[in-house]
């Protein structure tokens, strides 16, 4: 199984050129620029059009004109020919003049299965949880600032999403996994594991599975449970059967509130897990992993940490506190600190032995103390 190089970003132009302001007051500026804020809503709203009318399916085909499109979508050749513009604004689609002067629009390779429904790190599912959860949320989101998205109890709640969007959002996520893995198995390595040496991994509320899919290319001695509801577990057993690691992987129908999870574990697996949770579920959580765990086992957790003492203002904390925000308009959940995550971990005999940043995540790895 081979795992997509990942390329760097391209750098989006902005949409708002302070530089011809003609000496503006720090006010003006700042209203400028708080303004590219505000219309970010623009891209999602592009973007999530298209793939609802089928333009992306449709490029992946073959370059179209707008005309072209138009005709095959069923849509206005001006409405479409804007929105395709508006692709082009965000270097979603490339643009080039065809020999009888109509521009036509392109879709590069690299986001054919980005947009695919059934691609291994496409977007779709993402895209249906914002259709069915997300834009809702956001714009209610005073309301949960006022009422701190807590139960009726006063007291916080769990992440409300529902077992249906959490099976479309699940899909659109995946790509978050090849640097996580990356980053894991090389902590890993530094604490002694080895390629060849064999070792359990439980993977609890594995969704698609493809971080412990993903870990058992890394490591061929590896033997590893992954843990969802009923609903979840056919999109893990089909995926690792087309990444050719089925016969290592065990995909298990569980309640990992609820019933056991055993013993003797290697490697104890939560990603995207703890943010979902209260501070007493978190710590619950944790005192019940350690139940698990062989007596060098690891405990690793992939999830959206502020390290306060990592730098403020990182990118990484950046985006986790706006991902606590999205928690809070959905209904709960929070980015917890590398404090929080210590305090937890002494509770339940553990402690943290190494922190290491990826892109939209941190890993962190624990031990027994």
């Amino acid at each position: 199984m081979t795992v997509p190089a990942l390329n760097a970003s391209r750098n989006l132009t902005p949409l708002v050129d302070t530089e011809l302001l003609p000496s503006p007051t720090g006010e003006i500026r700042a209203a400028h620029r708080l303004y590219e804020h505000l219309i970010g809503m623009w891209a999602t709203g592009v973007i999530e059009a298209a793939q609802d009318l089928g333009a992306f399916a449709a490029l992946t085909v073959a370059p179209a004109t707008a005309s072209g499109l138009s005709e095959l979508l069923g849509t206005d050749l001006r409405a479409t020919r804007v929105l395709l513009d508006g692709l082009y604004a965000y270097d979603v689609v490339e643009r080039s003049r065809g020999a009888d002067g109509q521009a036509v629009y392109t879709l590069p390779a690299e986001l054919h299965q980005v947009f695919a429904p059934d691609g291994l790190y496409s977007l779709a599912g993402k895209i249906g949880h914002d259709r069915n959860v997300a834009w809702h949320a956001w714009r209610n989101l005073a309301d949960a600032v006022r009422s701190g998205a807590r139960g009726e109890d006063g007291a916080q709640q769990l992440n409300q999403i529902s077992e249906s969007d959490y099976t479309s959002l699940v899909r659109g996520i995946n790509f978050w996994a090849p640097p996580i893995t990356s980053a894991l198995a090389d902590g890993l390595r530094e604490l002694g594991w080895t390629d060849g040496e064999a070792a359990t991994l439980l993977d609890v509320g594995c969704g698609t599975g493809i971080y412990s899919h993903l870990l058992l290319d890394e490591f061929p001695g590896l033997q590893a449970r992954g843990l969802d509801a009923e609903r979840i577990i056919p999109i893990a057993t089909e995926q690792a059967a087309r990444l050719g690691v089925a016969d290592r992987f065990d995909p298990v129908v569980c309640d990992f509130w609820n019933d056991d999870w055993g013993t003797g574990v290697d490697l104890a697996l939560f990603v995207n897990i703890f943010h979902l949770q209260t501070p007493e579920s978190a710590r619950e959580l944790l005192l019940k992993s350690a139940k698990s765990l062989s007596e060098d086992g690891v405990i690793a957790i992939a999830d959206h940490i502020v390290d306060e003492d990592g730098g403020v203002g990182s990118t990484q904390n950046r985006f986790f506190r706006l991902f606590a925000a999205s928690m809070l308009a959905t209904g709960g959940g929070d980015s917890f600190t590398v404090q929080d995550y210590d305090q937890w971990l002494a509770d339940a005999g553990l402690r943290r032995v190494a922190l290491i940043d990826t892109p939209m995540h941190r890993v962190l790895l624990a031990r027994r103390a």
